[in-house]
């Protein structure tokens, strides 16, 4: 989702919230089979997807339905082809709505504790 991160590793985890901000402005894309394929987490649908300013040129052999997503919330403005009602559209003003909010997330604002623990071998 973020689009930079790429072989990444983790084992034994458990994740109890995962916080994630999509935004999507001022793209333009041409010969594309698939608008976008986006798929929450049943009974813990991804939040907050913001997709404004978005003109998505369909190839000649598209998909017939350019949009497949599946447990997702959120806004979009200005986009085409548009998307279902999942992602309802707030009009041409609304076009800003997917600037990144200046407040952070609450999950920026943890501290994480360090220790040290030093071991004198003789």
């Amino acid at each position: 989702m973020s689009g930079g991160i790429q072989d990444v590793r983790a084992e034994d985890i458990y994740v109890k919230r995962f916080y994630s901000r999509d935004h999507y402005k001022d793209i333009v894309v041409h010969n594309v089979s698939m608008a976008a394929r986006l798929e929450g987490i049943e009974g813990d649908p991804f939040t907050q997807i913001c997709i404004a300013n978005v003109t998505i040129g369909m190839a000649a052999k598209a998909k017939k339905v350019p949009w497949t997503y599946t447990d997702v919330e959120g806004i979009t403005s200005g986009v085409s082809p548009r998307p279902c009602d999942l992602l309802p559209d707030q009009g041409q003003k609304k076009i800003t709505a997917c600037d990144f909010p200046a407040e952070p997330l609450s999950i920026n604002r943890v501290v994480l504790k360090t220790c040290t623990y030093r071991v004198n071998h003789m």
